[in-house]
């Protein structure tokens, strides 16, 4: 059986577009994570990936309150209680958990301490400018899927 890559050596065309399909970004706009001039559609920090749909609903499997009181707390208080549930009070070995402590990592943090008001204060630290270009800079983040 023969690949593609080896079929692509053999045929000019099928290397160009090879080439130009293993060269081009792949952009998964699910991040949220765009320009700055995008504004309110941005999402960047340490809260805005804490209160990530997915564990949001992952929280709802451990904590006993109402949707509309949960919706109703600020984003910190959300980012607050999910820290507290899913890092804190149980592993946090679900996919979504894995992601924000990657992209921690990824950014340098020591996520062993469990401290979020130092996360907060790295974030706060940040010119969200200079923190979407590094996060673009990155292999994993340019062809996220």
């Amino acid at each position: 059986m023969k690949t593609i890559l080896a079929e692509a050596g053999r045929v000019p065309v099928a290397k160009q577009i090879e080439e130009i399909v293993i060269s081009t970004p792949v952009v998964d706009i699910h991040t949220h994570l765009y320009d700055a001039a995008f504004q309110e559609l941005l999402l960047w920090g340490i809260d805005d990936l804490l209160t990530y749909h997915y564990l949001v609903a992952e929280t709802f499997r451990y904590v006993d309150l109402p949707y509309d009181k949960f919706w109703a707390l600020s984003k910190t208080a959300q980012a607050d209680l999910i820290w507290d549930a899913l890092f804190l009070q149980h592993s946090p070995i679900s996919e979504a958990c894995r992601g924000v402590l990657t992209t921690l990592h990824l950014l340098g943090l020591d996520v062993k301490k469990r401290d979020l008001p130092a996360l907060r204060g790295w974030f706060a630290g940040q010119r969200v400018e200079n923190h979407i270009t590094a996060a673009w800079n990155w292999r994993a983040c340019a062809r996220s899927t």
